[in-house]
């Protein structure tokens, strides 16, 4: 393949710093969060009189339409990673291989059967994902993510990123009826955030390199080199101790960022 003048270093040599996650293994199951567990039952009974209710109301049609609606969410996702390959760099041995290397540890120490594809994605925001395209599971790292991680001053903040989103499908949050729930019941949604920081700080095996990839959230990696951390611990304290604070959070998918980061608090 004849590569343009133009496109500097195509061979791709300058490598990531070693991302760090062998380990022991760990049982996501044993960090769920406590309430996990009756928020998901109380959610799909509320899910089923819901479906049958408004099944009887619109004779049947409400039925009908969910038992083909698993067909069209299948041909769609198909279509969603379609594009979503055609958009992203695909990790694997050959790119990225130290993010790929990080990948395949991870879901050795997690018990998991297959190994989640990959995907670096342009974006302006500091983030990351785990969905279910077509059966099969994906996870999505910004690029401002993975800069963010690597300029945080220990890299290993990025281990802790690609865990928490492993550990999202480990725990079957991906699944269509389970992501579908987990939408519906923000309060489930924020309970799956804590379960999956815990499962993330159990394969770094160090809170304080938690609590720096979550503080990479709060103000990004510019700031990291000027922030004074024990004020921000101090901070994250008083958001605890805020009866506020769980109410601010209602109406949001995430737990506050300082209540995330005051479980990694000694």
């Amino acid at each position: 393949m004849n590569i343009p003048s133009y496109v500097a270093d195509p061979a791709g040599n300058n490598p990531l710093p070693s991302l760090n996650a062998r380990g022991s293994s760990v049982n996501a199951k044993d960090h769920v969060e406590p309430g996990t567990s009756s928020s998901v039952i109380l959610g799909f009974f509320a899910l089923g009189l819901g479906i049958l209710i408004g099944g009887l109301f619109t004779y049947g049609i409400l039925w009908l339409v969910l038992i083909i609606s698993p067909i069209a969410y299948y041909f769609n996702r198909k279509k969603a990673i379609a594009a979503l390959k055609g958009s992203a760099v695909e990790v694997d041995e050959a790119q990225f291989p130290e993010i790929y290397q990080c990948t395949v540890a991870i879901a050795e120490r997690l018990g998991m059967s297959a190994l989640p594809k990959v995907y670096v994605l342009e974006a302006n925001t500091i983030n990351a994902s785990a969905v279910k395209l077509a059966g099969k599971k994906v996870i999505v790292l910004q690029d401002d993510m993975v800069d963010a991680c690597l300029r945080s001053g220990d890299a290993r903040t990025l281990t802790f990123i690609i865990g928490h989103e492993m550990a999202h499908h480990a725990l079957g949050h991906t699944g269509m009826f389970r992501s579908s729930l987990s939408r519906a019941l923000k309060k489930l949604s924020r309970l799956d955030e804590f379960s999956c920081d815990a499962v993330a700080n159990a394969l770094v095996t160090d809170p304080k390199i938690s609590a720096r990839a979550i503080t990479l959230l709060t103000v990004g990696p510019q700031m990291m080199s000027y922030l004074n951390f024990d004020r921000l611990m101090q901070q994250a304290q008083e958001v605890i101790a805020d009866k506020y604070s769980k109410k601010a959070e209602r109406h949001l998918t995430h737990p506050l960022l300082l209540r995330r980061l005051s479980r990694f608090v000694s």
